[in-house]
């Protein structure tokens, strides 16, 4: 079993959407607007605070990872 590590707060928004497979504008600012994908996700952390990106970046709402069949 992996243990799940923590996301550099250097990594660019469009970056982390990626690492995380999720769709381009998941992540958003507290005002419903987009998150610029080349703000830093410290920058967004600071701004407005790490409890709004918890409910994001959180593995129980992440999709299961899809399964290849060979």
């Amino acid at each position: 079993m992996s243990k799940t590590r923590k996301d550099r707060s250097d990594i660019q928004v469009g970056n982390l959407e990626k690492k995380h497979d999720l769709d381009p504008g998941t992540i958003r600012n507290p005002d419903d607007s987009d998150a610029r994908s080349d703000k830093e996700l410290g920058n967004l952390e600071r701004s407005y605070g790490e409890e709004a990106l918890k409910d994001i970046l959180d593995p129980a709402n992440q999709p299961p990872p899809e399964q290849t069949t060979d």
